[in-house]
């Protein structure tokens, strides 16, 4: 059954807007905002009529630099909950790891609103992947946890930036990386994964309000199963990979362990394009006039290395994307 529910979230910090939140059940679409109209000719335009399963539809990092977190002296959180999700009893880690995901973008418009996959179950834990162009994003989120980030201030930077390289930081934000690893404001395109765990009072949607007015798009996957107590076991992230395809970096992973593959690209894209690397499945796609999104996904088979994994399709132009690959810890 299912029920609607309010959230309030107010995040104030000095000099920046605020962001606010409000929930409520339904499936996301990338589609209902009539700009994706605009963004769909915009594509169709250089690529010409996309194909079915093209259209826009729902859909090296240190772990303990990662996870550490923001001042939070200027957040507060108001919720209105309303059971939301179902229970569930056990989950066959072998075979069920997913319960969906949805994908959306917010084309010249630092305000988004994403949704929980419609598939969710309580136990579940959500992994938000935020992305941007041209724009500043939080390493910070109010009832969220960070698990991951790459950030890029130009094309050709040697490594994803990520919190532990912050030199400036005004509220969530990070306005200055540190010079020795390319310095700059990490706004040219990036990445940052944040995850909860769902409980039966959480709501279905969430709404961020970043500054400025440059694209943002935001995929959210349902993960079954995860050690509430280390979610992420390994990332690692990847900010110029030299290949027209996109080249995950190898990380280490146990038996029934998740992987995700994040990619965010600063260009136009189609999903033939980048297909998925073998052995993985696309858990969600969206797009805009020059930016695209990917995320790809896979349980271990058995303990090891995941290999580099490497996108099929024609791929795009070199450096243009920023990649992070993410091991999902798993309870035993």
């Amino acid at each position: 059954m299912l029920f609607k529910l309010a959230i309030a979230i107010i995040a104030s910090t000095s000099k920046l807007p605020a962001a606010h939140g409000s929930g409520f059940i339904r499936r996301a679409t990338a589609s209902e905002d009539d700009s994706n109209v605009e963004q769909q000719a915009a594509v169709e335009s250089k690529f010409g009529k996309a194909d079915k399963e093209d259209v826009i539809e729902d859909e090296p990092l240190d772990l303990t630099d990662n996870v550490e977190a923001f001042p939070s002296d200027h957040n507060e959180a108001k919720l209105l909950p309303e059971p939301r999700f179902f229970s569930i009893d056990h989950v066959n880690q072998s075979t069920e790891w997913n319960h969906g995901a949805t994908s959306v973008t917010s084309a010249n418009n630092g305000t988004i609103k994403f949704y929980a996959p419609a598939e969710t179950q309580v136990g579940d834990t959500l992994f938000l992947f935020l992305s941007r162009t041209d724009g500043l994003l939080p390493l910070r989120l109010d009832q969220w946890m960070r698990g991951a980030a790459c950030l890029k201030s130009f094309n050709n930077q040697d490594s994803c930036l990520r919190a532990a390289h912050c030199v400036k930081r005004e509220g969530p934000y990070c306005l200055e990386f540190d010079q020795k690893l390319g310095g700059g404001d990490g706004k040219d395109l990036g990445t940052v994964v944040f995850y909860r765990h769902v409980t039966e009072d959480d709501p279905g949607c969430w709404t961020v309000e970043l500054p400025g007015k440059t694209t943002v798009w935001a995929i959210v996957a349902a993960i079954s199963g995860v050690n509430k107590d280390q979610p992420v076991f390994r990332t690692l992230g990847v900010s110029c990979d030299a290949e027209w395809e996109s080249a995950f970096p190898s990380v280490y992973g146990k038996e029934n362990d998740v992987l995700l593959l994040s990619q965010s690209f600063d260009d136009t894209a189609l999903r033939r394009h980048f297909q998925p690397p073998n052995g993985t499945e696309l858990l969600g796609f969206t797009n805009s006039f020059d930016e695209a999104g990917f995320l790809y996904g896979k349980r271990f088979e058995e303990t090891g290395m995941s290999g580099e994994l490497v996108t099929g399709g024609q791929g795009g132009p070199k450096c243009k994307d920023a990649l992070v690959s993410l091991v999902v810890n798993r309870e035993e």
